[in-house]
């Protein structure tokens, strides 16, 4: 089967398939594909199986919905706990450069921080608001909420709501 009509069979006839025939027939998709089909794919649960096979770990009953954007060059940086609710249009950055840039000749002109590549871990309860972002090396606390087109750019406590650019706590979940 060419890959077009596997992506079409994955992408409108999910529904005929358990999960492992969705992960035999998509095994051989190349990650660039895969993360496309988990960002763009009209099901939570086929979503789930294309990032679990680019090294992302998702953990029970989590939800990721439409256009989640990780970038991670496709190494296991990124670890989603239990019951975690991602709204559409996040984008997590696990590794950050400026890739084939001339800027990479100049560090001199940037923080040598923005070049990395970090693990971000979400913790189990976390609900992400839609548009937030969350850069390298974070960790999100159990049970806390990310308001809606948040920049995460520091730790956030478990119990915590928080929301801004950068998002700053709002208030504590009692």
């Amino acid at each position: 089967m060419k890959t077009s009509q596997i992506i079409n069979t994955l992408m409108f006839d999910y529904q005929d398939f358990n999960e492992q025939e969705i992960i035999s027939l998509s095994k051989n998709l190349p990650n660039k594909m895969l993360r496309w089909l988990g960002a763009n794919h009209p099901d939570n649960r086929t979503r789930k199986i294309f990032f679990l096979q680019t090294n992302i770990i998702i953990g029970e009953d989590s939800v990721i919905n439409q256009n989640f954007i990780v970038s991670d060059d496709y190494e296991s940086l990124l670890s989603i706990g239990d019951r975690v609710a991602i709204s559409p249009n996040v984008t997590i950055i696990c590794s950050s450069s400026p890739n084939n840039s001339n800027l990479k000749d100049y560090a001199m002109l940037y923080n040598n921080n923005s070049i990395t590549s970090q693990k971000v871990v979400i913790k189990n309860d976390v609900w992400i608001g839609t548009q937030s972002v969350i850069l390298p090396g974070i960790t999100i606390g159990e049970n806390s909420i990310i308001g809606a087109g948040s920049v995460v750019t520091k730790d956030i406590k478990k119990n915590s709501i928080v929301s801004g650019v950068p998002a700053k706590t709002k208030r504590m979940i009692t």
